[in-house]
């Protein structure tokens, strides 16, 4: 078979282009660390690489609800913890009250104090960030209001949610359930008989305020009274106010007995925001491993060898480079490529 110069130049011009075109895709990696720059050069690692991309995002979002929920519980217990300074302030201040040794002015100063820590209470109770009310539920507004001199949550007096009637009894806890939930990778479902989100697969990281302030009345010695910390307080305080003839050591004591009692309940909530945090560090841990493990397949689908893949671009380099060297005795010159 006779080989004209045309066949070779054709043949040399395919095989540096194929030279190049190799040479180009070991520099791409090389620069990208990347096996595949489209999906076409190797598709079967580019469906598991999508997967595992895939993955990497629902984690990323579930690692950036968690964040949101430990901010919210963190701000939350802080703010307890002011409300817990208050109330063992009030404590105090009952307790000075009662002593035998307090004139009536003496117990009128501590009725004006015990109003003051009424008014921190419920500012407390209406903390908020980032535009959200911590101890509101669901709720986008302020939940705690004092309306004709009576606490009321969201709207309801928080006397008259008691638990007498099978409606009550549902309002009530409808109420204390109303929190505010997030997908953490529970695997969230739905509830067949509602059709809403089953809160079993979604988790909850806020606390209703109605759950620790108390809600209902109580009789104290033949009289009804407000469970709730804050009228409780401000009857204490009346009670301090009144003349030495009307003045009742007992009442005030049977009153901080119930005082105390609800009080327990701002401590157990701290306790429960707590078990929360906790769980959510196991969460945060547990995510961190899986994103590892995640990244480290990533890079055994998607990644290159980059000190394989490296020599082998030097030696293709070395191929290209002695390629076109060759073509100055495989191409002959002529007199265009001395024309300008």
């Amino acid at each position: 078979m006779r080989i004209t110069y045309r066949m070779m130049t054709s043949r040399y011009s395919t095989n540096l282009n194929s030279l190049s075109s190799d040479l180009d895709k070991l520099n791409t990696q090389v620069a990208t660390g990347r096996k595949y720059a489209r999906t076409s050069e190797d598709v079967s690692s580019a469906v598991r690489g999508y997967q595992i991309r895939r993955n990497l995002s629902k984690l990323e979002g579930y690692q950036d609800n968690i964040r949101h929920a430990d901010d919210f519980l963190t701000n939350s217990e802080s703010t307890l913890g002011q409300m817990e300074s208050s109330l063992s302030e009030a404590t105090d201040k009952i307790l000075q009250g009662m002593n035998g040794s307090q004139s009536k002015d003496d117990r009128k100063i501590i009725a004006t104090e015990l109003r003051t820590i009424q008014d921190q209470l419920l500012e407390t109770l209406n903390t908020s960030t980032s535009g959200m009310y911590l101890f509101g539920g669901s709720n986008n507004e302020k939940p705690f209001e004092v309306v004709d001199g009576k606490l009321q949550y969201n709207g309801k007096n928080l006397d008259a949610l008691t638990e007498g009637s099978a409606a009550e009894k549902e309002l009530v806890k409808s109420l204390k359930s109303d929190s505010m939930y997030v997908d953490i990778g529970l695997g969230v479902s739905f509830d067949e008989t509602t059709g809403g989100v089953d809160r079993n697969t979604v988790f909850n990281y806020s606390v209703a305020g109605i759950n620790f302030v108390g809600n209902g009345t109580s009789s104290v010695d033949g009289e009804t009274v407000s469970n709730n910390l804050y009228d409780l307080l401000g009857r204490i305080a009346e009670e301090f106010e009144k003349p030495d003839g009307e003045y009742s050591f007992d009442k005030v004591d049977s009153l901080n007995g119930l005082f105390k009692d609800n009080s327990l309940k701002t401590y157990q909530t701290t306790t429960e925001i707590g078990a929360k945090t906790q769980y959510l560090e196991f969460m945060t841990s547990r995510y961190e491993t899986q994103n590892f493990n995640l990244e480290e397949r990533q890079t055994s689908v998607e990644g290159v060898d980059a000190a394989y893949t490296y020599i082998s671009f030097q030696s293709q380099k070395v191929a290209y480079q002695a390629a076109l060297q060759m073509g100055q005795s495989v191409v002959q010159q002529s007199v265009f490529d001395y024309m300008s």
